[in-house]
């Protein structure tokens, strides 16, 4: 019987540091939800994300969670950029949600899918401080329906030499 307990806690113990591993290389990730899956084109989701190392290098990815009646394949985002001490820049950015077909990327059974969209690696912040990012939904609707979180995540990445 000792010998079962200790076994069943040497697997919860290795499950645990397996799962606290397994996310290193994040740095920032947060995502918002939209009430009853709408997202009015003037609603911004903004993100305070604060960095001291200007030297390291990041990937850059958009968390889209949507609902399988989204009736696009795609969507597009404006994506805002405030920088500390002042300035910004603004992007436009598709992110694919579907093939060709119709088969929905991302995971997820029953009724929503999430998708982590790479967007760009090898990014430098050029100035520490709190940047302010802001996603805006640019698909042309008053109100996009079908999409219940949008949220952005960013990954330390090994620096090249």
């Amino acid at each position: 019987m000792k010998n079962n307990l200790r076994i069943i806690a040497a697997i919860f113990v290795g499950v645990i540091l397996l799962t606290a591993g397994c996310d290193r290389r994040k740095f920032f990730d947060e995502s918002l939800s939209l009430k009853n899956d709408k997202w009015p084109k003037d609603q911004a989701m903004s993100f305070k994300v604060s960095v001291e190392d200007t030297i390291a290098l990041y990937r850059f990815f958009i968390n889209v969670r949507h609902s399988t009646s989204y009736k696009y394949k795609n969507v597009y985002f404006f994506l805002t950029t405030e920088f500390p001490g002042g300035g910004f820049s603004r992007d436009t950015i598709n992110c694919q949600l579907a093939a060709k077909n119709g088969e929905w990327f991302g995971k997820g059974t029953g009724r929503y899918r999430d998708n982590r969209i790479p967007i760009r690696s090898n990014i430098r912040f050029p100035r520490a401080g709190t940047y302010t990012l802001s996603l805006n939904q640019a698909m042309r609707e008053d109100v996009l329906n079908g999409i219940s979180e949008a949220g952005i995540r960013l990954e330390k990445q090994e620096n090249r030499k």
